[in-house]
């Protein structure tokens, strides 16, 4: 097969889906495949570690910011002899898909980045995301658990892939256990809302006083820097906490390390930190909210702090920390094997890869057993259905029963025909009814930003004592 990885900002960022899908174009070269990175041209990241003259697969670069270039990237695509498209998209740039493909004949597949129980509203509003996957001709989602927070008419279409494990580094257990200092890594972008690396320092400001042989690091940088070293100082615990930057290799820091612990609850979608750590052998720690972290860490792996009234606390990130701190280096060695070995079982590359592949080609004979993509089939569709069946709801989640298989055929047709997909338009053209569904979603988007801005307010306030109200002069 010639198979196209559609990674957006491939030239202009790198991140964890660049990362991603540079892992499988290596993965599908290996199995015998063509492999084409479809990315948007201009200026390119200094993040990017290489350039586009010395990238080893094949590009091709889309202007997709005019009217013109959009036309001339729907040509680049129906010209690139592909068999089919795999696409990772972090944002709403996955918009572009049905627009760009209409009319190809190539099949593509969108890969999921996150958790749909929140993500849905992240990325756009429902609407317009349930719309453009059904678009799609199949669609993946990185945990066994997250098909049933798609509407019924999706779920069909949803397969589970998780991200590739990194190979298992080896690790001088001898070395590990005669250490003086212990220490509780944890590594990420430092952004508050997801992350939440304070609910770490503050439960490793609880801990402090009765394992006076521990340390705290934390790996990674973001808009919270100042924040959490402030927070830290403050806890008196700053001569106990690494701060150690972005990191190029987090690899070296893990081996240096004895227990893994990632703050995040609900939004983190995978959390591929939590194989990298245990592929160094590292005891895993987390929210039970963490729907990722509850699916990968089994007895045994690590600890599951609990939740409470008040949701997560540090606290019970403590309760959960403390008995592995207490463990004998060769207990936790222990441990920290069972979950390398566990999650290398479950992702490791080439069970991915071989996963994706499997998928890819299904995908492709199903394709051409219907005669066309699900695209094409659904606009064909449209050209006789115009009406919309008229189903009340209550709420605009997945099991609402206004998200029937002829709305999601409407959306998709919608965004497909938009002449810039990323912008919703002031009437869309659609039936009243459906029209109604898009400004509904639009709405509930808006009221869910200006809560969680509400909260994330109220929590920041909390983190040093204060409670909202008049601003302090």
């Amino acid at each position: 097969m010639k198979i196209g990885f559609f990674s957006i900002n491939h030239l202009r960022d790198w991140g964890g889906i660049q990362t991603l899908i540079d892992q499988l174009a290596v993965g599908m070269i290996a199995k015998g495949h063509e492999v084409i990175i479809i990315a948007q041209e201009g200026k390119v990241s200094s993040k990017v570690p290489v350039s586009p003259r010395d990238y080893p697969h094949e590009l091709i670069a889309l202007d997709l910011e005019s009217a013109e270039g959009r036309t001339a990237a729907k040509e680049k695509i129906k010209a690139s002899g592909m068999d089919i498209c795999a696409a990772s998209l972090g944002d709403d740039n996955f918009l572009y898909m049905p627009r760009l493909f209409s009319g190809s004949g190539i099949p593509y597949v969108i890969g999921e980045p996150g958790n749909p129980c929140v993500y849905i509203f992240e990325r756009g509003q429902p609407y317009h995301n349930y719309g453009a996957l059904y678009a799609a001709d199949a669609f993946t989602v990185l945990m066994d658990v997250y098909p049933q927070f798609y509407p019924a008419a999706l779920r069909p279409r949803a397969h589970a892939i998780g991200n590739p494990a990194p190979p298992p580094i080896e690790v001088d257990f001898a070395a590990r256990r005669s250490r003086q200092t212990r220490t509780i890594i944890s590594v990420g972008r430092f952004s508050e809302a997801d992350k939440r690396f304070s609910l770490l320092i503050r439960a490793f400001a609880q801990l402090c006083g009765d394992f006076p042989d521990w340390r705290l690091k934390l790996v990674g940088d973001g808009p919270f820097w100042g924040f959490y070293h402030e927070m830290a100082k403050q806890l008196g615990i700053k001569e106990r906490v690494d701060f150690t930057g972005s990191v190029a290799d987090p690899n070296p820091h893990y081996l240096e390390s004895d227990i893994f612990c990632l703050p995040s609850g609900i939004f983190e979608g995978f959390g591929l930190v939590f194989v990298e750590a245990a592929a160094a052998a590292l005891p895993l720690v987390s929210f039970r909210t963490n729907m990722a972290a509850s699916s990968m860490i089994e007895e045994g792996m690590g600890a599951l702090a609990e939740t409470t009234p008040d949701g997560d606390t540090p606290e019970t990130l403590a309760a959960a920390l403390r008995p592995l701190m207490e463990l004998s280096p060769e207990g936790r060695e222990k441990i920290g094997i069972k979950a390398r070995d566990t999650l290398q079982a479950r992702y490791g590359g080439d069970i991915i890869y071989d996963q994706w592949e499997k998928l890819l080609i299904d995908t492709l004979e199903n394709t051409r057993k219907r005669g066309g993509t699900q695209l094409d089939k659904t606009l064909d569709k449209m050209k006789i259905i115009r009406d919309f069946l008229g189903d009340q709801w209550d709420e605009l989640g997945p099991d609402s029963p206004v998200w029937t298989e002829n709305l999601l055929e409407k959306a998709a047709a919608e965004i497909a025909g938009r002449e810039d997909p990323i912008k919703a338009p002031t009437d869309s053209g659609a039936d009243e009814e459906t029209e109604s569904v898009r400004l509904r979603c639009e709405l509930a988007r808006m009221q869910q930003n200006y809560r969680a801005l509400e909260k994330k307010y109220a929590a920041l306030l909390g983190q040093f004592g204060q409670k909202p109200g008049k601003r302090r002069r």
